[in-house]
């Protein structure tokens, strides 16, 4: 390695300790190289690992995450989760579309599945922590975004049950991901020079439309009218499921200035749509409030935090309004929010990155 201070960080993130061999550290292997430097990492500091990989679908596991584990000479789980996978992802990910709303299938797959079904298999197997390749950290019992800000994986982690965030573990949080592939290459990890996995794990890229249509026998295609803020018809559209706040492209509209995607109206099977002044709001309703740091949502009320409405977001400075107990209303102070999606995750973040508190956003 040519880089020489790179080199020194690598030997000192990698230097061993004997204490480390009293904790079992179960790892959740993909096969990607973000999970398998991981497990290389832990397993060079001494700590007593077993790799855990989770199978979704029906489609086999990648078959580099057993290859990974037997180079490092570790058990190696498999975890049928492919029913509990479906249930909770799949389906809520084709009926959040059909009911016109975007839904985040990573951040109900963590709460659930990865930081819910995986978290207590390894806590079955005698582990200690379950680490994952996350491009995160944990501070105080918060989680609080690594040090790769263009990699804010916090915001998919923000359902998560905080009882079981005690149990996690992100050996890659100090780190950017050209450095977790340099690092990999160091250590000789098969799988360094890997391509990451595709977005929607379970939805062949660029074929989202196709997906739903099958998932849903057609009745995802049911056509009505796009419509302007008067009501007036524009033209038509192939089925709500298939358009999104914000949405500019493929509309197959023409006027003298853009139309885009403002909102939906499912009872009369509308898109309404607008100009781009039409997509900043200056607030939001969400619900199913996950808190950290509090206990009773209460404490939250007319406090300031930094708000993200998609993880690539930048930070808003907010306060919330408790309107129930299970339901707030987030009001933005410096400035209004371009394309508030419905289905997505508004999380709140404190002075230090760290989330607080987070929701799915209502309307």
């Amino acid at each position: 390695m040519e880089n020489l201070e790179l080199r020194n960080r690598f030997d000192e993130m990698l230097r061993y300790n004997e204490g480390n061999k009293k904790t079992t550290v179960a790892v959740a292997m993909s096969g990607g190289v973000d999970s398998s430097v991981t497990a290389y990492l832990l397993k060079k500091q001494g700590y007593n690992i077993i790799g855990i990989t989770m199978k979704t679908t029906e489609n086999e596991v990648d078959e580099d995450a057993k290859k990974v584990c037997d180079d490092l000479g570790i058990e190696h789980y498999i975890l049928d989760l492919s029913k509990d996978f479906k249930k909770r992802v799949i389906d809520y990910f084709v009926s959040e579309y059909s009911a016109g709303r975007t839904p985040n299938p990573c951040v109900v797959c963590n709460k659930y599945i990865k930081m819910g079904k995986l978290v207590e298999f390894a806590m079955e197997k005698g582990a200690d922590y379950m680490a994952t390749g996350h491009y995160s950290n944990i501070e105080n019992g918060l989680l609080k975004i690594g040090e790769d800000f263009s990699k804010d994986q916090v915001y998919f982690l923000s359902q998560a049950n905080k009882e079981n965030v005690k149990k996690l573990m992100f050996p890659l949080g100090k780190l950017s991901k050209p450095e977790v592939r340099e690092l990999g290459k160091y250590l000789g990890v098969r799988v360094y020079a890997k391509k990451d996995s595709q977005e929607i794990c379970f939805v062949e890229d660029g074929k989202l439309e196709e997906f739903l249509f099958e998932a849903t026998n057609g009745r995802i295609a049911k056509k009505g009218n796009f419509v302007n803020k008067d009501g007036k018809v524009l033209g038509q559209h192939t089925g709500l499921g298939f358009y999104t706040v914000g949405q500019r492209k493929g509309l197959g509209i023409s006027g003298t200035s853009p139309y885009y995607v403002i909102n939906f109206d499912k009872e009369k099977n509308e898109i309404i749509l607008g100009d781009n002044e039409d997509l900043f709001k200056d607030h939001l309703i969400a619900n199913s409030i996950n808190l950290f740091k509090y206990n009773d949502l209460k404490e939250v009320n007319g406090m300031k935090f930094f708000a993200k409405t998609r993880s690539r977001d930048k930070f808003h400075l907010c306060e919330v309004e408790v309107l129930s107990d299970d339901e707030i209303k987030v009001n933005f102070i410096d400035e209004k929010v371009r394309a508030i999606t419905p289905g997505q995750i508004v999380a709140l973040y404190d002075d230090e990155h760290r989330i607080i508190v987070s929701g799915f956003i209502k309307n």
